[in-house]
């Protein structure tokens, strides 16, 4: 080891020594040894590694520092700059730019042409700008980081004011006297004798046929890539890249300094960048609607705020003076809306693949054409073809009347994202194949479009949820725990649910009450073991016990007692569950007058709470029974219309069969799909999928919202029908149950008796 080490401190200093001879030979006798080696140190080719490479360099390139060659050691650089700094600049070459040619300059990186200066690896070189965090060419560094050349521009270190016209910008020229002007105001500008209008400017392009100034300098249209119309080019980009007409320019796309979000925007002068719906714009009444607001856009028509402006985009109408379906853009003295080339402007607002007029939403296409190339990218293979099976769900994606809704939730949801992965799987998507993927809301939602689209069959989705449900929660009990709760779920529970599940009676609510009846089943078991205690072994004192300790939990664990007890696998032990109260909230008849007349005359009332609320007033349904009426139960005999609400048709107001009439034309959809088959009679109040009606808690807070009460006002309309009408009656007209019309008679019976005894005694 000791002789290797010496073997290589010999050769260095070899090395070393042959290094000085060198650039004594070249420099000259003035040259010392000991400037020499201050030369090597400095150029950082005196350490062992710098040594070497520059000792073999030299050897295959003796005249390294007479003729440099442009793919040379940095060390090379650094030596010819240090002898050009010392005095001994006339025996050496310096070295140029591979680029510029400019000499004296850093030469730290090297391209495919050799060595070059910083700038002009710079030009071409994209790296991240810190303050826009896009990727430019860096031209300066600041403390946050290296900026690209147009941060730089709007740099306040680097603007100046302007001596002639004052603002602060770039500028274009640097006087000896410190002032600078601006391009604009540039004095040295030559200025030119403009061929249009003959007065001399400044040319704003040389043309074949000579300069033509600013104002008279119309850019030649082009096609542009988007819209596929000849326009005149507002935004060129690099090579590659399409070009983009003014219509269609949206501004470049960076972080909006209001919402925090990268979006296309505008940069203001003070080099803020706010994006499209974030950036300042005057306040002018709205030339439709009269309201003071932000102004959108300026249309022959006038200042339009948002939402006139999308409105006129969105809903075309035949022109008031062609009589062309069109985006209207302007209007005539006498009021007639009319389009783009009847008010002496080129809007127009058509698509160029299916020529329908509307807003472009992307690309220049509407909408519509925008939502079948992304659907079709959404469940369609690499060549674009969607899988039969999902075919049905992707024509009514396509089809869907607010394409705009479809392209967000396309856009922003995690269910469209798990949708795309179901169909890259190509395989025949089933029932069973979504009950093995994780239960959460996605998998929910996804279900019911596909049962919506007729992809997969209806099924009684509230019990299949309810068995997957109860399979995931056995896995995790004990042993001993599951021998007792699995016979009792699925006997006890399912068997019943089953039942009604088969005729259709079996909704949210009763899932929810058979869950709640096992998980207080599942939580008994545990206190049984920490007292101690086998369900065998169980007697009514301590059963109270722990229903002293969970009160709210009584009802729930009453039906495990019930069938522990009549399979003797405890004693005779029972829960008390108190009855169900009598009605206690009631409004006055004048009341429930006034709210059915507000129902069918108010029409600041939403339609859907109108025909809800004189429903729950003349016929007493509770709103679950509302929303599961169908269109097909509404149907006209002549001059009078009649709702099937149980057995028997009903004979409706008609003021309320013509708000009915309007639901069942155009029902207010929070759904994107529409009913896809017409032989299936759609609910008179869709929801989110149509295949099922509107969530009853969210219309009873709806109502609740609008001042309409609901138990309220059918607990005194039952009670009017109810005393009106024997109970047998309103059990068939109502669809009520025979046991629940006769309670409701005996209650009604029994207060009035109390009322006349209490008369009776008064007197």
């Amino acid at each position: 080891m000791r002789a290797d080490k010496a073997r290589r401190q010999r050769e260095l200093a070899q090395a070393r020594a042959r290094l000085i001879a060198h650039l004594q030979r070249v420099v000259g006798p003035s040259l010392t040894a000991e400037e020499a080696q201050a030369a090597l140190e400095k150029a950082k080719a005196w350490a062992p590694g710098g040594a070497r490479t520059m000792d073999d360099y030299f050897a295959e390139h003796p005249k390294a520092l007479t003729e440099p060659s442009p793919h040379c050691p940095v060390q090379v650089v650094r030596l010819l700059q240090h002898f050009e700094a010392t005095g001994h600049g006339e025996a050496v070459t310096q070295l140029a730019c591979a680029r510029c040619h400019r000499t004296g300059l850093r030469l730290p990186r090297i391209a495919p042409e050799g060595r070059c200066c910083d700038w002009c690896v710079g030009r071409t070189e994209l790296r991240p700008c810190a303050r826009c965090g896009q990727n430019g060419h860096i031209v300066a560094q600041r403390e946050e980081g290296p900026i690209c050349r147009r941060c730089y521009r709007k740099d306040p270190l680097f603007l100046k004011e302007c001596a002639g016209c004052g603002r602060n910008t770039a500028p274009a020229i640097r006087c000896e006297d410190g002032t600078s002007f601006c391009a604009h105001c540039n004095p040295n500008k030559p200025e030119h004798e403009c061929i249009h209008c003959g007065e001399l400017r400044p040319a704003n392009a040389i043309t074949e046929n000579g300069p033509v100034c600013r104002r008279c300098y119309l850019a030649p249209p082009q096609l542009c890539d988007l819209c596929q119309q000849i326009k005149p080019i507002r935004y060129r980009k690099p090579e590659g890249e399409p070009l983009i007409c003014g219509d269609c320019y949206r501004g470049p796309k960076r972080t909006c300094v209001q919402c925090g979000q990268v979006r296309h925007g505008f940069t203001r002068r003070e080099g803020a960048f706010y994006c499209t719906s974030c950036r300042q714009r005057r306040w002018l009444p709205c030339a439709d609607c009269g309201q003071t607001r932000p102004v959108k856009v300026n249309w022959p028509v006038g200042s339009l705020c948002d939402s006139c402006y999308q409105r006129r985009r969105r809903h075309p109408a035949p022109c008031g003076q062609c009589g062309t379906l069109r985006a209207l853009v302007g209007r005539t003295e006498d009021g007639r809306n009319t389009c783009g080339p009847c008010s002496g402007t080129d809007i127009d607002y058509t698509c160029p693949r299916c020529g329908q007029p509307g807003a472009a939403y992307a690309g220049g296409a509407c909408a519509h054409c925008v939502v079948k190339d992304r659907v079709r990218a959404l469940l369609g293979n690499e060549d674009g073809i969607v899988h039969p099976q999902l075919q049905p769900l992707a024509e009514q994606l396509a089809a869907a009347p607010h394409p705009w809704s479809v392209l967000l939730w396309m856009r922003r949801s995690d269910a469209a994202r798990m949708l795309a992965s179901l169909a890259a799987h190509q395989g025949e998507i089933t029932h069973e194949f979504l009950d093995d993927l994780p239960q959460d809301w996605r998998t929910l939602y996804i279900r019911e479009l596909l049962v919506a689209a007729g992809t997969l069959p209806k099924r009684a989705e509230h019990f299949a949820r309810l068995q997957l449900w109860l399979t995931d929660t056995l896995k995790d009990l004990p042993l001993h725990h599951a021998q007792i709760i699995r016979p009792f779920a699925e006997w006890g529970v399912l068997r019943s649910a089953r039942r009604r599940a088969d005729k259709g009676r079996y909704g949210l609510g009763s899932a929810n009450s058979d869950r709640r009846s096992i998980r207080a089943a599942i939580k008994f078991m545990p206190w049984l073991d920490d007292n101690s205690i086998t369900l065998c072994d169980l007697d009514q004192e301590g059963l109270d016990l722990w229903l002293t300790t969970n009160p709210t939990q009584r009802r729930d664990l009453a039906a495990f007692i019930r069938w522990a007890v009549a399979r003797r696998l405890t004693n005779k032990v029972a829960i008390k569950t108190k009855k169900a109260g009598l009605p206690s909230q009631f409004l006055d008849t004048d009341d429930l007058n006034q709210q059915l007349r507000r129902c069918l005359n108010d029409d600041t009332l939403p339609l859907e709470a109108r025909i809800i609320g004189a429903l729950t007033s003349l016929y007493a349904l509770p709103t679950t029974r509302i929303l599961e009426l169908t269109t097909d139960r509404f149907h006209r005999d002549g001059d009078d219309a009649y709702l099937t609400i149980g057995k028997h048709p009903v004979l409706l107001p008609p003021r309320l069969a013509v708000l009915i009439e309007r639901q069942i034309a155009s029902p207010i959809r929070t759904s994107v799909l529409k009913q896809p088959h017409s032989d299936i009679p759609s609910f008179l109040f869709p929801g989110q999928p149509p295949s099922r009606p509107r969530s009853a808690h969210t219309v009873t807070a709806y109502m609740r919202k609008h001042g309409l009460p609901g138990i309220s006002a059918r607990n005194t309309a039952m009670w009017e029908a109810i005393t009106d009408l024997p109970p047998i009656v309103v059990s068939d007209l109502f669809g009520l149950h025979p046991h629940t019309a006769y309670a409701w008679a005996q209650y009604a019976q029994n207060s009035w008796a109390e009322y006349l005894e209490a008369v009776q005694n008064a007197d």
